[in-house]
């Protein structure tokens, strides 16, 4: 139920991914995995829209989470709209 689901995206769940999105080393060898994983698609798409150019563009990023993406590209002057299940 969409209750349930929203509580425990701005609860736990956020707890959880919120500490595998920091810079913390309190996290697990799975959640570092992630956070590894995470970092180099980042650094990926913004590769290949660097190379595409984004200023000016309108870019949404659904599942935006702590902005890892939106960030970088509002700052290299796309014009950004974030969603996320969390609040």
């Amino acid at each position: 139920d969409k209750k349930e689901v929203t509580e425990y995206f701005n609860g736990e769940g956020f707890e959880r991914w919120s500490r595998i999105y920091n810079t913390t080393d309190d996290v697990n060898p799975v959640q570092m995995d992630i956070r590894i994983g995470h970092s180099r698609t980042v650094e990926k798409i913004l590769g290949w829209l660097d190379y595409l150019g984004v200023e000016g563009k309108r870019i949404c990023d659904a599942g935006c989470g702590t902005g890892s993406l939106s960030i970088p590209l509002a700052s290299r002057g796309a014009v950004v709209s974030g969603s996320d299940i969390s609040s």
